[in-house]
């Protein structure tokens, strides 16, 4: 089994290299074909730090860089006619992938032919989202949930795109995202329901964690919740007779419900100590970051207050946005 997986990319070039990085440090990388790196039209510094990337891992990455901006849906389209394997992965820039995401995924779709459609839960993903818990960093929650709820799968209401695992077969078969929905938001849900007019499942597999910051590209402005708005109007038009009869079933076998019922937290107490006396940098942010992502857990300790803080989820320095 192979997976090819797809990251569209809008500046934001810190979050991208975490993201590679995360899918690199926590796959077999015999089951990756391809990471493709899908750059609509990013200002100069990520296209700087894409070629840097492209450099780093070699043929693993496959960079196509759009000379207008296409928009999200447009970018994911032309990233699934470039794809090949059985599996593509789609992943947000901002989200980072733990340990074995993505062979759980694939194996968990191999177990079922019909499952057309597959996603984990997230730190931040809608109706799936399970926060961080104070004390664990995400790729000590994914152990949990790996280890109390290994190959389980819920029916999905509505998959989330953030990290969202899509067959060849339903591929061919359901086409592409509808691009009426330009730069993103929804456009996954309508994808799940035409799927499933075409026979496919969509499920949830809640033996797999991810972080996801989310909307780091577009974030809260008046335009893009308008944009939301719209884009909802289409899909209930659409669809809105399904969605909830299928809500209502879910509300039944909710998989979030599920799992703060029944996990058992059993605290690893096991971290690197770093020591600072200043304000931190982008080098040790860097560093810090990429422990966590490689199943570390960090403490760090301000030498004016003497008291260790644990750093037990992804940051980034504040920055001039883009």
């Amino acid at each position: 089994m192979k997976c090819d997986v797809v990251i569209p990319i809008y500046n934001q070039i810190d979050w991208v290299k975490m993201c590679v990085n995360a899918v690199v440090e926590n796959t077999k990388l015999s089951l990756i074909n391809k990471i493709y790196l899908i750059d609509d039209n990013s200002n100069l510094d990520t296209k700087k730090g894409l070629k840097e990337i492209e450099e780093k891992y070699g043929n693993i990455i496959e960079l196509i860089t759009n000379k207008v901006n296409q928009g999200f849906v447009k970018n994911c389209n032309y990233a699934f006619e470039h794809t090949k394997s059985d599996y593509v992965l789609l992943l947000n820039s901002d989200c980072i992938l733990s340990n074995g995401a993505i062979e759980k995924m694939m194996n968990a779709m191999s177990k079922d032919k019909k499952i057309g459609l597959l996603c984990p839960i997230s730190s931040k993903a809608a109706n799936l989202s399970f926060p961080l818990v104070e004390g664990y960093t995400y790729q000590q929650i994914n152990y949990l949930f790996e280890n109390q709820f290994s190959g389980m799968t819920f029916d999905a209401c509505t998959v989330v795109g953030n990290c969202l695992m899509i067959t060849r077969d339903c591929l061919n078969k359901t086409g592409n995202f509808d691009e009426i929905f330009e730069k993103g938001y929804t456009e996954e849900t309508d994808y799940q329901f035409k799927a499933m007019q075409k026979g496919f499942k969509a499920k949830v597999l809640i033996d797999t964690y991810v972080f996801h910051e989310a909307r780091i590209s577009f974030g809260e402005s008046e335009k893009q919740l308008d944009i939301r708005k719209k884009h909802l109007e289409i899909f209930f038009e659409r669809w809105g007779k399904e969605y909830y009869a299928l809500l209502e079933k879910y509300n039944q076998n909710d998989p979030i419900k599920y799992i703060k019922e029944n996990i058992k937290y059993n605290k690893k107490n096991t971290y690197i100590k770093h020591i600072i006396n200043k304000k931190i940098n982008q080098e040790e942010v860097d560093i810090l970051n990429n422990l966590i992502i490689s199943n570390y857990n960090i403490n760090i300790i301000s030498k004016r207050s003497k008291k260790w803080m644990e750093f037990n989820t992804l940051f980034i320095p504040n920055r001039k946005r883009d």
